[in-house]
């Protein structure tokens, strides 16, 4: 490593990874003094720090911090600020209008890197997440960013693991990092479960019992009621923190089905698409926005756009659209490919009441950014299904069409998306109601 971190001078990464391994023999070692190779390789990446990403800046960090330089390494992790992405409101989103109201107990995420769609290995989201994390505890421990990174790793989990068997070792290594410092293993705690005034779990959480103790309560329907309950969770004793997540399954009856979502969130709208004669006696498409109620002729097309907004970076997605039984696809065969475009995001989303706000204003030309994800696409009787292998975070838009055929009173239920891997990463459109006639 001493003769290669030399001949990598020019491949920054590589460098800062090799020097973050020789410079961690120091945790064990009293006499922290850097060789002249090593010495060397750090000068050459604090005078290029500005083209490193975060992933290497964080190494770079945790390597100032293992020689000894601490004016470097708090330099360092201060400059980890800039290009942090902050989510205020990891719960809501501006698709869903009656969701908007500001829950205190939910708390922020933050993370770096890039969005799973990338060719360097340095730019993976969730290792620099990682590693960003460990230079915060290891050099600045009451930083105000650590529970919000520890938040989104954590969200980012996916059952007992994360995307694959080298960011799942990196973000234990870090999450145990986390467990030195805030202590949390010498805590013990008692708590209980109650549902509507009634206790269904007593439990006593300590560092001897914390991989034996009943993860899962569940909660016997006698003790639910209809409409509104209370689940509560109290600390009877000690002062441990408490983690928890809910999950119910029910239905209701409630018309027309309103929007909600958990991490992913998706909107569907309908535009009539009208010939226009141009005065070149041609025609020109114009699409007209419809309304919940709103009546087609039978024959007319109709073009539905998809809005997603996804709070993380996701794979394996599905959007099923309960298409209007009156309606059908133009489309005659499965298998087509479409794109899946994103949007423009004209101001930051936690300022944004609503998505036009969002979206840019002018042609479809200014309404999108250069990047796209292929859309494999099935055409079933009761619904079409649009499957995306993979969808960064932000907005994205899918648009396909359909066709009015028989005439009546129909409701279009709402779309609902998946993570066809993850149950719980789930969301459900508004339901639409409209009627179509019988050509004139």
């Amino acid at each position: 490593l001493e003769k290669e971190i030399i001949e990598e001078e020019f491949e920054y990464d590589l460098q800062a990874w090799m020097l973050h391994a020789l410079s961690s023999r120091f945790l064990v070692e009293e006499e922290k003094k850097p060789s002249r190779f090593e010495a060397k390789a750090f000068l050459n990446l604090m005078k290029n720090r500005e083209q490193l990403n975060v992933y290497t800046r964080a190494l770079l960090a945790l390597s100032a911090k293992h020689f000894g330089f601490e004016e470097d390494a708090r330099l360092l992790a201060e400059n980890l600020r800039n290009g942090v992405k902050i989510d205020e409101r990891p719960d809501q989103s501006i698709l869903v209008t009656d969701n908007n109201n500001n829950d205190p107990s939910v708390m922020k995420t933050a993370h770096w890197g890039e969005d799973g769609i990338y060719w360097r290995w340095s730019d993976g989201g969730v290792e620099a997440t990682a590693f960003a994390l460990m230079a915060l505890l290891s050099i600045d421990p009451n930083s105000d960013l650590i529970d919000p990174v520890t938040h989104w790793l954590v969200k980012n989990r996916r059952g007992s693991q994360w995307s694959n068997t080298r960011d799942t070792a990196i973000v234990v290594l870090a999450l145990n990092e986390y467990l030195k410092i805030s202590g949390e293993l010498e805590s013990a705690l008692d708590y209980e479960v109650v549902v509507n005034g009634q206790t269904v779990a007593v439990e006593s959480v300590n560092l001897q019992n914390s991989l034996e103790v009943p993860s899962t309560v569940s909660v016997d329907r006698d003790f639910i009621k209809d409409g509104r309950n209370t689940i509560e969770i109290r600390r009877v004793a000690g002062d441990g923190p408490i983690y928890f997540a809910v999950y119910a399954e029910y239905f209701s009856l409630e018309e027309p089905i309103t929007s909600e979502g958990n991490e992913i969130f998706v909107d569907r709208q309908f535009y009539r698409i009208k010939n226009v004669p141009t005065l070149l006696k041609g025609y020109s498409e114009e699409k007209v926005l419809l309304v919940d109620g709103e009546s087609l002729e039978s024959g007319e097309r109709v073009e539905v756009v998809l809005t997603i907004e996804g709070k993380n970076n996701y794979e394996y997605l599905v959007f099923e659209d309960l298409k209007a039984a009156g309606l059908e696809a133009v489309q005659l065969r499965s298998g087509g490919m479409i794109q899946a475009r994103e949007i423009k995001a004209t101001i930051a989303r936690e300022e944004a009441e609503s998505i036009k706000e969002i979206i840019a204003p002018g042609d479809e030309k200014d309404r999108y950014t250069l990047r796209s994800r292929s859309v494999y696409q099935e055409l079933r009787d009761r619904k079409i299904a649009s499957f995306v292998d993979r969808l960064p975070e932000g907005y994205w838009e899918i648009r396909y069409r359909l066709r009015a055929e028989v005439p009546g009173e129909f409701h279009a239920l709402p779309v609902i998306a998946h993570a066809m891997y993850t149950p719980e990463i789930r969301a459900n459109g508004k339901e639409f109601r409209l009627s179509i006639r019988e050509r004139k």
